[in-house]
């Protein structure tokens, strides 16, 4: 098992779509009605290699709220946009709307790209997020890409041998320097 990778951490999604199946009926109304802009902290029980967090996906064509499920997403800075996978394309009965080219570490592809509704932890909301339909490893459902993760703010800190990942929508006016920090312990 990878170092961070316990079965806490595996757990954890469980935990999610409980708490998500509480709040979703109260905010169907309001994640159709405008987006929300907020923060997400996410804490791993060890130091962790992979940025993965439990994301709710809505197609486009339909109300948010109907045909929506929970996926494991992970956040690459290396991807210059999200994707998701062939089976959540799938289970979202998404319709492609364009293909797109998709570069990788081996190869170069042409495939369908369609719109989504991902809602982040902690109510993140954000709409019309054009996505390619690709091969994924099956443990994942979604590549958070660079087109949603420029919209803010993101941290990873690695203290007292835990993982913190934060994000924030929108960016802080004052951006973050780890160097200005350089004499503290």
């Amino acid at each position: 098992m990878e170092r961070g990778t316990t079965p806490k951490n595996i757990a954890i999604l469980g935990v999610w779509r409980g708490f998500w199946a509480k709040f979703r009926a109260q905010r169907r109304s309001k994640i159709a009605a405008h987006e929300f802009w907020d923060r997400l902290t996410y804490q791993y029980t060890g130091i962790t290699r992979k940025l993965i967090t439990p994301v709710y996906l809505y197609p486009v064509s339909s109300p948010a709220g109907t045909q929506s499920i929970v996926t494991n997403a992970l956040w690459d800075t290396g991807a210059t946009f999200s994707a998701i996978s062939l089976d959540v394309a799938n289970r979202l009965k998404l319709v492609p709307a364009d293909k797109v080219t998709v570069t990788g570490v081996h190869d170069t592809n042409t495939v369908d790209a369609g719109i989504i509704t991902v809602e982040l932890p902690d109510h993140i909301v954000k709409k019309d997020i054009r996505v390619a339909i690709c091969t994924l490893n099956p443990s994942i459902g979604m590549i958070l890409g660079m087109d949603i993760i420029m919209l803010g703010d993101l941290a990873i800190s690695n203290g007292n041998g835990q993982s913190l990942f934060s994000f924030a929508i929108p960016s802080f006016k004052n951006k973050m320097d780890f160097s200005a920090r350089k004499n503290e312990p």
